[in-house]
């Protein structure tokens, strides 16, 4: 019956939203599809029933032989509001560029074929841009995979923590890590006064496209309401590619957005610095499945970039192995970087760490023998914060008994404690258990000795928290973390 109650609802609401909505301005919505027909469904069905009514959805196909076109077409025959155009396949970029000469609307946004979007993320930020008058809107995004909603990386997460209303790049340089040409959406005017365009070469492209657009925008609206599901796919343009080619493909980006901020050195280096923490890794990582043409790519384009980062920040943020990496490709030290490689060098959870004079030092392969100093072993602040997870749960009579395993990453445990934050139920801590265990992707285990407690809520079995929240101590070491307790 509530079924269909809601179906009713959804059935009155659609007309009436729309007519509600009337006086609104009308939102472009640009979607490309090449062979999408697995996804695009989905696609079109979450942009047709999402909040905001007054849409132009205009669906390029770019010439696809899996019957995308034949799927665009029944949607286009259902909602009025979809125009359908087709082309020879000339990439990504070309689509995109073909739907925006098309469009009608006052805003512009851009929809990938197999990704979706939510009910009410693109309502908020529409509403907040005709309050605002803002050039541009960034939205948060969440993946999508096969196992369901993921969310996103935490740089993401932590950008879109702190909202904000015609804020400027140089007041928020942290926008740039939201780099995807979707999840945002254009004033058209704005888009055609700064002739915005996506590139022929797409391959990490978008990111030049965002870094112009939140470099010369009168006004950018950073909103907390996530409106866009990526699709993370195998097959993705900007994933996977294990070549020099791609190496220097994403490179030129980066180079390209670097030059793009020319004029405004602070938020420049702030760029370079996401890029090293953020972009770079994701590259050298490949490293683990490469070959020396690749390397050699790296060899070239790597150092330049970190010549760009502000060097006291970048030995604080930047974690310790990829600056023993990238100290490494300075060198052009081939035997060196593919030993470090070899030897897990780019998984320090794998590695004992101890105290040194230049600090708390993870022992990475090459330490002490290659000519890299000291100081580039050093952990980050960030790779040794508190973790803990809760591994099982059972009942015992009105109690709750939980296996936690709680550590500092990256850290030796000595002589811990933990203590658990609870609503005024009794608790007992008892250190003990099987330690945790961390898994490297070539199998190798290590085992977080003094990782184990359990912990029993007395009282709290027929009432369990979602949540349990400890605070671990280990010498002047000391981090308070929540971690979610599964359901038993």
């Amino acid at each position: 019956m509530h079924r269909v109650r809601r179906a009713l609802r959804r059935v009155v609401a659609t007309p009436l939203d729309r007519w509600r909505q009337r006086d609104l301005p009308v939102l472009s919505v640009v979607v490309p599809v090449y062979n999408g027909a697995e996804h695009l469904d989905e696609a079109l069905r979450s942009i047709r029933r999402q909040d905001y009514r007054r849409i132009d959805v205009v669906v390029i196909d770019d010439g696809s032989t899996d019957g995308s076109l034949a799927i665009a077409r029944r949607h286009a025959r259902a909602d009025r509001r979809l125009t359908v155009l087709s082309q020879p396949n000339a990439g990504v970029g070309a689509a995109r560029r073909a739907a925006v000469a098309a469009a009608t609307g006052t805003y512009l946004t851009f929809v990938d074929a197999d990704d979706t979007v939510t009910r009410g993320g693109i309502r908020a930020a529409m509403d907040g841009l005709s309050r605002s008058g803002s050039d541009l809107a960034v939205m948060p995004y969440q993946r999508l995979e096969r196992t369901g909603i993921k969310p996103p990386a935490p740089w993401i997460r932590a950008l879109h923590a702190r909202p904000a209303t015609h804020t400027s790049l140089s007041e928020r340089p942290d926008v740039l890590v939201n780099a995807i040409a979707c999840a945002k959406i254009f004033r058209r005017s704005f888009w055609d006064a700064q002739a915005l365009e996506f590139p022929e070469v797409l391959l990490a492209g978008d990111q030049i496209v965002t870094a112009r657009a939140y470099r010369d925008a009168d006004g950018i609206d950073i909103t907390s309401v996530v409106a866009y599901s990526w699709r993370r796919m195998d097959s993705s343009i900007s994933q996977g590619q294990v070549t020099a080619q791609a190496v220097h493909a994403r490179f030129d980006a980066i180079d390209a957005v670097l030059e793009l901020l020319e004029d405004l050195p602070d938020v420049r280096a702030e760029r370079a610095l996401q890029y090293l923490r953020y972009n770079v890794p994701n590259s050298t990582l490949k490293l683990e499945r490469a070959d020396d043409a690749y390397l050699d790519a790296l060899f070239e384009r790597v150092p330049r970039v970190v010549g760009a980062a502000p060097a006291d920040r970048y030995a604080a943020e930047v974690p310790a192995q990829h600056r023993v990496l990238n100290t490494l490709l300075a060198a052009r030290d081939r035997d060196a970087v593919w030993r470090f490689v070899q030897a897990e060098g780019m998984q320090p959870e794998m590695h004992p760490s101890g105290q040194e004079p230049a600090g708390l030092t993870v022992y990475l392969p090459g330490w002490g023998v290659d000519d890299v100093p000291p100081e580039a072993y050093v952990l980050t602040d960030e790779q040794t914060v508190a973790k803990a997870i809760v591994r099982e749960v059972r009942h015992e009579g009105a109690d709750l008994v939980l296996d936690v395993a709680a550590w500092f990453g990256n850290v030796e445990l000595e002589q811990p404690t933990l203590t658990v934050k609870t609503d005024g139920d009794l608790v007992d801590v008892v250190h003990g258990g099987q330690p945790y265990v961390v898994t490297s992707r070539q199998g190798a285990q290590r085992r977080y000795a003094g990782s184990a407690w359990v912990v029993t809520l007395h009282g709290a079995g027929r009432r369990a928290p979602g949540t349990l929240t400890v605070t671990l101590r280990d010498r002047s070491r000391s981090g308070t973390v929540t971690a979610r307790i599964p359901r038993s």
